[in-house]
Parts: C-alpha cells; sequence; structure tokens
C-alpha cells in the first residue's frame, strides 16, 4: 500500500467520525471526536457521546469493501474507557461502521474479534433509543 492510499484510508476514517458527531448532535446528545494521530494503548474511542445519564463510546470504521473489522484490542479500548466513567448508569460500547451511503451500529457487550457486513441492519438506532430533548 502507498503512502498515498494509506493517507486517503485515514482521511475517510476521519470524516466519518466527523459526520458520527454530527449525528449525534442532532439527536441531543454531546458529543467529541477524539483525534488520536496513531494508535496507541490509551482507552480512548474514536467518539464518545453523552446524554443525560447515557455515555457511548464508539470505534468507527469506513470501509470501502462489504465488511468492517474491528479487531480485539480496538475493542477492549471501549470498555476500558467506558470503565473509567462510574457516574452514568448506562454505559454502552459501539462498533459504527459508515458504508457508502449506509451506517451500521452495533452495540456490543464483551471483547473480541467482530465482523460487521454492509447488509446487517443497525442494532444500536439513535432515534429509538433516545429522543430529543
Amino acid at each position: 500500500m502507498t503512502l498515498k492510499e494509506i493517507r486517503r484510508i485515514k482521511k475517510r476514517g476521519y470524516e466519518a467520525e466527523r459526520e458520527l458527531v454530527k449525528k449525534l448532535r442532532m439527536h441531543g446528545f454531546r458529543a467529541v471526536r477524539v483525534p488520536v494521530s496513531a494508535p496507541s494503548n490509551e482507552s480512548l474511542p474514536d467518539v464518545f457521546a453523552t446524554k443525560g445519564d447515557y455515555l457511548v463510546a464508539f470505534e468507527v470504521k469506513a470501509p470501502r469493501a462489504e465488511r468492517a473489522y474491528f479487531r480485539r484490542h480496538q475493542v477492549e479500548k471501549l470498555f476500558r474507557f467506558l470503565d473509567m466513567f462510574e457516574l452514568y448508569s448506562q454505559k454502552f460500547a459501539v462498533l459504527a461502521a459508515k458504508f457508502p451511503y449506509k451506517w451500521v451500529l452495533k452495540r456490543i457487550d464483551e471483547s473480541g474479534d467482530y465482523v460487521i457486513q454492509k447488509k446487517e441492519k443497525s442494532s444500536f438506532k439513535l432515534g429509538k433509543l433516545f429522543k430529543r430533548s
């Protein structure tokens, strides 16, 4: 893979993260993208959001293929991040895949390797779970 291709993939990921933040804010969340320039051992999600007593941590991928792959160490970071915040009674780890023209959000309850397919339906729906304030 060339440096140009790597930059294009990263840019697509950053744009997906920013789009997710906008969607979350439209649903009344306070949301931020966590800009981490390189893989790290810190327990930081790509995006996190709060609303009332809810805290949601997202790992975001923007594949061009029919699948998005989430490795165990990326998923574990979400749970470590959520564990730091005892004040929130509702905490969710969510894998977000931004395919061309479609988002798939998958709530997960345990660490592991995951694959999201473009044809899947979201198991985490902002509009149904959280009403606008």
